[in-house]
């Protein structure tokens, strides 16, 4: 016979198995952070990313409790650090610094590539930045003018670098070529860093830079040419430089800027990535690290939440894969 003894017993049984079941999922969610923080940096040491990336460090490690290292891996259109963020945990402890060309280009033209945009959620967003056109000091053509008036007359064509086949600065230098109807000798470089090197050594004739990182002292100190920029509204950091659509009429549809931001797995579980976007939204409206951003190009907005930063992150890469499309010839190198 089963008595109320019993029956009491196993009610009371019953709800702490069910009470267990409810609490194992806490269980087994681990802390974090629970050991070093890494972001990742697809380009060399100096660029505007690495520059993101060590001016971003130290607020990360006070804010999380734990040592947070740069790690630089450049190469292959920023491939070859996408892929090391790829292969490690998605628990959020590797946060990507990165752009549209790693991200989006760079898989689309690389055929060993093994990832794709959507590998990767987006955190939040620094702000957008112009490119400006630059050449070297020593180049015979002073001006843009200069420079467009030799369309047509043969010789020796001019040299612009790129940072690889298919990445953003590949893509406005073949429509700059284009428009201008120059045929240039476009030359791909392993990062911003090396190509700017080469333009200052006067090895390199042209170039489209992001107007971020060191790029203003650089031509505060008379390094390189500046030429015009790349976006029709003027740009912050140079607002005496004209753009090229104001230079000239055939560029009028010649726009071109860039974002830069920090990127998880996909596959991070949702505290994780509410615990670092809250981070970054506290971080975003320190004062020290405003005033830093604008004085290095960025433009600083409001931190929107998450699901508008996915959202934005979506249309950018569908914007950037028609983009690519219509320069079938970055497909070749």
């Amino acid at each position: 016979m089963i008595n109320r003894r019993h029956c009491l017993a196993a009610a009371g049984s019953a709800l702490a198995g069910l009470a267990g079941l409810g609490a194992a999922p806490l269980r087994a969610q681990p802390a974090f952070p629970s050991r070093n923080l890494t972001l990742m940096v697809a380009a060399p040491a100096g660029t505007p990313s690495d520059s993101n990336a060590r001016r971003i460090q130290p607020y990360l490690q006070k804010a999380l409790g734990q040592p947070a290292i740069v790690e630089n891996v450049a190469g292959a259109g920023g491939t070859l650090g996408a892929a090391r963020v790829i292969q490690q945990p998605a628990d959020g402890h590797t946060l990507f610094v990165a752009s549209p060309t790693e991200l989006v280009l760079s898989p689309l033209t690389i055929p060993a590539v093994r990832y794709t945009a959507e590998d990767f959620t987006m955190l939040c967003s620094f702000g957008r930045i112009p490119y400006v056109l630059v050449s070297r000091m020593g180049l015979q053509q002073a001006t843009l003018a200069d420079i467009l008036a030799l369309a047509g007359k043969g010789g020796t064509p001019l040299n612009i670098g790129n940072i690889g086949a298919g990445s953003l600065i590949h893509l406005l230098s073949l429509d700059f070529d284009r428009i201008s109807g120059l045929k240039l000798n476009h030359v791909p470089y392993r990062g911003v860093a090396p190509m700017v090197q080469d333009v200052m050594s006067g090895q390199l004739d042209l170039c489209f830079t992001p107007l971020a990182g060191n790029t203003m002292a650089l031509l505060e100190q008379g390094r390189m040419r500046t030429l015009a920029v790349s976006s029709i509204a003027k740009a912050r950091l140079l607002p005496q430089v004209p753009s090229l659509a104001s230079l000239d009429p055939r560029f009028a549809r010649f726009d071109y800027d860039v974002w830069g931001g920090l990127f998880l797995r996909r596959e991070t579980p949702e505290p994780v990535q509410a615990r670092l976007h809250a981070w970054w939204n506290e971080t975003a409206r320190d004062p020290e690290f405003l005033n830093w951003m604008r004085s290095t190009g960025g433009d600083p907005v409001p931190v929107p939440p998450l699901a508008e930063t996915r959202a934005f992150y979506t249309s950018e890469v569908a914007r950037y894969r028609a983009l690519l499309k219509a320069f079938p010839e970055a497909l070749r190198g």
